[in-house]
């Protein structure tokens, strides 16, 4: 017969999520990310259009993802620090766009098209959005495959490393997806090296810019209370539902160099993430 498990016992099964009401809300609200993003990627590869009131979904791809991802969140993070990384890194990302619009630094010359939805100052509605998505996403997916050396002195940075990794992959594919999509529309100077008409140098600035948000919100991801809690697979899940929805953009448009690179990220992502959350 097992003896019981002591409360004092520093090793005890991961049995439930700390916060019971978000892990209630979860399935709900992630099933209506996974209908949107399902739902947009027919849409896309049919060659559709939605009704001028429904034309909102397109971009609200990344609302729904973020939704998701903070009620996830939720579940083993107290609701002040997911409230405290939404308001720090949904205001750090408005700041830089809004920096964008005014100065073209450091995303360069854009112009946002009519599907964006209200524009002010050069911000669409859904961006801070994106980038709570990218962030917490990324940042789940490079917990997983970096889950192995969770031990080692530096597993923090290396962490947001592969996240930043993570994130550049989900940016070229959003940069070469988002001005054949009418998104948005720039202007470069003739001799300017770029990525589907994004400048390199703006790679740079999605790099930087993703540093600064996980540089600030960091310590609002980690969980004080020292309870093991279950793998947390939703971030992948979420990542790769972004990823095939912007190669499936990618492809329709021909972006083939998009679409393979977007694959390749893919495939290491999700292949590092599985072996390192089932070690």
């Amino acid at each position: 017969m097992v003896p019981p498990v002591s409360a004092a016992d520093p090793i005890q099964p991961a049995t439930s999520w700390v916060n019971p009401i978000p892990a209630l809300m979860h399935k709900p609200v992630f099933g209506l990310f996974l209908l949107v993003v399902s739902a947009e990627i027919v849409r896309v590869w049919l060659r559709l259009e939605w009704p001028e009131a429904w034309a909102w979904l397109s971009p609200g791809v990344w609302g729904f993802a973020a939704a998701t991802l903070a009620v996830g969140l939720s579940r083993r993070l107290p609701v002040q620090n997911v409230v405290s990384i939404g308001c720090i890194g949904g205001g750090i990302a408005v700041a830089i766009e809004l920096l964008n619009g005014t100065t073209q630094i450091p995303f360069g010359q854009r112009t946002l098209g009519e599907r964006h939805g209200p524009v002010a100052c050069g911000l669409g509605w859904y961006q801070p959005l994106l980038w709570l998505a990218m962030a917490i996403s990324c940042r789940g997916v490079a917990r997983l495959a970096v889950r192995p050396w969770r031990k080692l002195q530096y597993y923090g940075i290396w962490v947001m490393a592969v996240a930043t990794l993570l994130a550049l992959a989900l940016a070229m594919s959003h940069e070469a997806a988002g001005g054949g999509a009418g998104w948005w529309r720039r202007e470069n100077r003739p001799g300017t090296w770029t990525w589907y008409e994004c400048p390199w140098a703006s790679m740079l600035g999605w790099v930087l810019t993703t540093l600064v948000v996980y540089a600030f919100t960091t310590p609002w991801f980690l969980n004080k209370q020292g309870i093991k809690q279950p793998t947390d697979w939703h971030p992948l899940a979420v990542w790769t539902g972004l990823m095939l929805w912007l190669l499936a953009l990618n492809a329709v448009q021909r972006h083939w160099t998009a679409v393979g690179v977007g694959v390749v990220a893919l495939v290491v992502g999700v292949g590092s993430a599985v072996r390192g959350g089932r070690w």
